[in-house]
């Protein structure tokens, strides 16, 4: 019989609705009840768990993160790949896509075999709804952080590849929307299930025009490693900006991106289409502020799904219920997971966040599991 717990006297956010001094009765792995529910109807031995004075979130979804803990995915074996995804689930991401860079066809390969390795036999870890690949059908101009020596041009059949080595699990590729046979290779994306994002390019309006129409619907990480906008060359920047279907990754840390952008990014595009990630590093749990490569270059980010949201809030002057979406359910539809993910209601996974009124991040349930403190 599965276990039976309540999370009571805590303001519910969903995030589509607010719920004060709401409680929500966990079933196993899911969610059973929410709203106010009558305690003389909860089942006998059920664990209590009060948390008055707090607010209660959907779990947290990060599609785009390389590592943490000291430790990278595109490079460690399962054991310490796991150590690294605990990191997040303690910091409120419950699910994720770990993200691969550009990197040699083999290495692309086996790290693809350890992360579903991990997927499929890790435990009390975030729960590993895809993979991503950054790369490596990128621009050498703009390829930021990334190993311009392992870019190459599209291949449908190295994707074919990954896509065996994943067990199909590649959810979102970048890919750079100038790069040689572009627009036929995202198409060919799409037709496999994977969601195409532009990223990492030196595109023109134009030619990024040409790549939504192929396909696109994701901008990795909006502005950084890609054509910014001139008055007479809007770049690829503004030809995602101003697509509403285009969904827009942005990494929320105050240092990837000048607040004021941020600020312009969500009164220019709707807020159900901008998604929070960290872009984490190996350096994220282990190291504060920014990271660099050694000739200079911004390398991801160390700052928390939970973080990027206070700062969007600071930034933007958006209230939290209506930014919360950004790392809730925003981040489930572009995956087509918002049955089970992405929101607090009667039969979706019991991946709650707990905050404090400073919405920081006091404890974490996932699947109804409440996960330790360390």
């Amino acid at each position: 019989m599965s276990e039976y717990k309540l999370i009571k006297d805590c303001d519910i956010y969903t995030p589509l609705k607010s719920i004060k001094n709401g409680s929500i009765l966990v079933q196993g792995e899911m969610i059973a009840r929410i709203g106010m529910i009558d305690e003389s109807k909860v089942p006998p031995q059920t664990r209590v768990f009060n948390f008055k004075n707090k607010l209660a979130v959907p779990g947290f979804i990060d599609i785009h993160l390389h590592g943490g803990g000291g430790i990278d995915f595109s490079e460690a074996p399962p054991e310490l790949i796991e150590s690294a995804l605990k990191v997040h689930l303690r910091n409120g991401t419950t699910s994720l896509l770990p993200s691969i860079m550009t990197a040699p066809h083999e290495q692309v390969l086996k790290a693809l075999k350890n992360l579903v390795s991990v997927r499929n036999k890790g435990k009390d870890i975030p729960e590993i709804i895809g993979i991503n690949l950054e790369g490596p059908y990128i621009s050498k101009e703009k390829s930021g952080a990334q190993r311009t020596h392992y870019i190459r041009k599209p291949s449908t059949a190295e994707v074919k590849d990954y896509l065996l080595a994943a067990e199909g699990s590649i959810r979102i590729m970048t890919v750079a929307p100038e790069a040689e046979g572009a627009e036929d290779f995202i198409r060919f994306l799409t037709e496999k299930g994977i969601i195409p994002s532009a990223g990492h390019t030196n595109a023109s309006y134009d030619q990024t025009l040409r790549a939504e129409e192929s396909g696109i619907r994701l901008a990795t990480h909006l502005f950084n490693a890609m054509r910014g906008i001139s008055h007479r060359e809007p770049g690829a920047a503004g030809a995602l900006l101003l697509n509403d279907d285009v969904y827009t990754e942005l990494v929320a840390d105050g240092i990837h991106l000048h607040p004021s952008i941020i600020d312009l990014v969500v009164r220019v595009k709707p807020i159900d289409k901008v998604i929070l990630v960290t872009d984490a590093t190996k350096f994220f749990g282990i190291k504060k502020g920014p990271a660099f490569t050694s000739d200079g270059k911004l390398f991801g980010s160390t700052t928390a799904l939970g973080v990027a949201l206070k700062n969007m809030v600071q930034f933007t002057g958006t209230p939290f219920k209506k930014v919360l979406r950004t790392v809730t359910l925003n981040p489930a539809k572009l995956l087509n997971i918002q049955d089970r993910k992405g929101a607090l209601k009667k039969g979706s996974d019991a991946d709650i966040v707990i905050l404090d009124k400073e919405f920081n991040v006091k404890e974490v349930f996932v699947k109804g599991k409440k996960v330790p403190a360390n």
